[in-house]
């Protein structure tokens, strides 16, 4: 059982390797230690090669550990009974929407997954409602998706995980392929889920202003959890991110250029916003 009834996502000394050449297995995770509580919003951000993705596919069961244990909602995903209950938790959703998206029409797409489940006709309609509403799409309801926009695309691809009302959000890097608007408009959809619904969500990212918007951090490193805490504590650390081959934010990157120049500006910078506040209020100190 889980050690706590908030936590809804654990990840108790988990290994896991790859297999390699001539049977030698390439280690991706090395006793990562990660307890996830119901609402949160966590980023995972790390080198190439640190395991973030091998472990979001862990809570989704999509791999399971060589060693030590997961557990989704109190449920080991070592045991097959348990998988169908797992990933009606865990939502995933990759870099391409293109790649979860089916049907002809927004709304037929959406409705997929439930289908899957054969659930009557009338749930199935609500669901859908349900979700597109959620997600601004109603309008578009009729659409074939392959002619939206990538923003548009990506909130399709949400929808549908949407209507089998996950706990859980898990995202590989789904801001990857779309342009800033189309970034914007899927991060603030999914912020506005994590407040409103309650949704756990756990994002995959190399990008710190994309992890500045979550709870929490969580840097891995090597398979390992190299550190975790609030961003404006773990993205202000640049000897650690730069450390890692990491940067923060611009902001972040910024005021400690201005901080060797003479200004006088406080080390938790995370945002544009509020080093130009200070700029404008203190000015340089030289």
């Amino acid at each position: 059982m889980i050690s706590h009834p908030e936590i809804i996502l654990e990840a108790k000394g988990v290994h896991f390797a790859y297999p390699g050449e001539a049977g030698e297995a390439a280690a991706a995770l090395s006793g990562i230690e990660l307890a996830v509580r119901r609402g949160e919003y966590v980023a995972l951000i790390g080198p190439n090669g640190s395991g973030k993705t091998t472990l979001l596919k862990h809570f989704n069961a999509l791999l399971k550990p060589s060693a030590g244990e997961v557990l989704v909602g109190g449920l080991s995903t070592a045991a097959e009974s348990n998988l169908p209950a797992i990933r009606r938790q865990c939502g995933m959703i990759f870099q391409n929407p293109d790649n979860q998206l089916v049907a002809t029409t927004v709304e037929e797409d959406v409705a997929f997954g439930l289908e899957n489940q054969a659930l009557p006709p009338a749930e199935i309609r609500g669901r859908v409602s349900e979700a597109l509403r959620l997600l601004g799409l109603s309008e578009l309801a009729q659409h074939p998706p392959h002619l939206l926009s990538g923003g548009e695309k990506q909130r399709v691809a949400i929808a549908g995980i949407l209507a089998m009302r996950p706990r859980c959000l898990l995202m590989d890097e789904p801001t990857a392929m779309l342009d800033p608007g189309g970034q914007s408009e899927v991060l603030d959809c999914v912020r506005r889920l994590n407040r409103e619904q309650g949704i756990t969500v756990i994002h995959v990212t190399h990008c710190p202003a994309e992890a500045a918007r979550a709870g929490r951090v969580v840097i891995l490193d090597r398979g390992r959890v190299a550190a975790q805490g609030p961003p404006a504590e773990v993205l202000t650390d640049l000897p650690l991110l730069h450390g890692l081959g990491l940067s923060g934010t611009a902001a972040t990157e910024l005021a400690a250029l201005l901080r060797e120049d003479g200004f006088k500006l406080p080390r938790e910078l995370l945002h544009g916003w509020e080093l130009i506040e200070h700029l404008c209020s203190s000015g340089p100190k030289i």
